[in-house]
């Protein structure tokens, strides 16, 4: 008979998820010589298909345009975008299915970020748009005043004492 208890009152209490999500992210990659509004026409097309399947993004952060490890259409450096949203399976699949299918993208991976999310209680952020990286080039380092370009040019001579060492016979 004990184990017959019944689970009630707000200890036993289980929430309904019948209406929650799955909170997704995905990162994907253009070349570096597509431009910014590249980047948001693909943004667009996957918000539509989100909301198509019932989910919602919640977020997009343009990261900007970042070296990369290895070259992708000749260049080292690619524009990258991570787009978080809630949905499903079904959602995932799609999104991915139309990145693959996408002239514009390059690479892409989807990660899940939470299994259980309640939608009411995900707000929609604003989208977020990043700087990139700089050029890591060091910058040249300036000649001072007076001095002649001739001196830049001119090697050095060795010193004497290596000057004044005997000659083998």
């Amino acid at each position: 008979m004990a184990e017959e208890t019944q689970r009630s009152g707000p200890a036993g209490h289980r929430p309904d998820r019948s209406s929650w999500k799955r909170e997704y992210e995905t990162i994907f990659v253009l070349p570096h010589d597509q431009s910014d509004e590249a980047a948001e026409k693909v943004a667009g097309r996957l918000r539509e298909i989100v909301a198509g399947q019932g989910g919602r993004v919640v977020k997009f952060t343009y990261w900007g345009r970042k070296k990369i490890a290895y070259d992708l259409k000749k260049g080292s450096r690619a524009l990258f975008v991570q787009m978080a949203y809630l949905g499903d399976g079904k959602a995932v699949s799609e999104v991915e299915r139309q990145l693959r299918n996408s002239e514009e993208v390059i690479r892409f991976q989807t990660a899940l970020v939470a299994k259980y999310v309640n939608p009411e209680t995900r707000p929609t952020e604003e989208d977020v748009k990043l700087a990139g990286d700089v050029d890591e080039r060091a910058a040249r380092p300036e000649r001072p005043e007076g001095a002649p370009e001739e001196a830049a040019a001119a090697v050095e001579e060795p010193p004497e004492e290596a000057a004044e060492a005997p000659a083998a016979e």
